[in-house]
C-alpha cells in the first residue's frame, strides 16, 4: 500500500506548465536562383510560438538567430507573444551555388531570451534550437 501511497504523492507533486514557453519549430527552406551567375537565394523561416498558458511580460527582450553551416547569418527580434500566440520569423541570404549537390546546406535557428529570466519564463529550453538540412 505504501508504494502506491508514495507514486501517488509523486504525481501530485509534479510541475505545472509553464506560464510563458517558448517553442522554435517547423522550419523550412526555399531556394531560388539569383540573377547572379553561380548564386542561390535562400528564404529561411521558422515558427516561434508561446506554448505556454500566460502572455509574456510587455518589456521582455529576446531574439531569433539563424546560422547558416554553424556561422552566424542573422538575428531578429521577437516581440512579447500571448498564451499560444505564433510568430512566423524569415531570413533571406544569398549563397554560392554548391559545387557539389551531395554538400548539405545546415540552418540552425536559435531562441535567445535578453531579458533575465523571471520564474515561469522559458522553462523548457530544450526546444530553443531547431536545425533544417537541405
Amino acid at each position: 500500500m505504501l508504494p502506491f501511497v508514495i507514486a501517488g504523492a509523486l504525481v501530485a507533486a509534479q510541475p505545472t506548465a509553464c506560464p510563458s514557453d517558448l517553442l522554435v519549430a517547423n522550419p523550412s527552406v526555399t531556394v531560388v536562383k539569383a540573377q547572379q551567375h553561380g548564386l542561390y537565394n535562400y528564404v529561411v523561416t521558422v515558427d516561434v510560438k508561446n506554448q505556454g498558458t500566460a502572455a509574456q511580460r510587455k518589456d521582455i527582450a529576446q531574439h531569433l538567430d539563424v546560422l547558416v553551416n554553424n556561422k552566424a547569418s542573422g538575428t531578429q527580434p521577437i516581440p512579447g507573444l500571448a498564451a499560444n500566440e505564433n510568430y512566423a520569423a524569415a531570413f533571406r541570404f544569398q549563397l554560392p551555388r554548391p559545387k557539389h549537390s551531395s554538400v548539405p546546406l545546415v540552418v540552425t535557428f536559435h531562441y535567445v531570451m535578453d531579458s533575465k529570466a523571471l520564474p515561469g519564463e522559458n522553462c523548457t529550453t530544450a526546444d530553443d534550437t531547431v536545425t533544417k538540412t537541405l
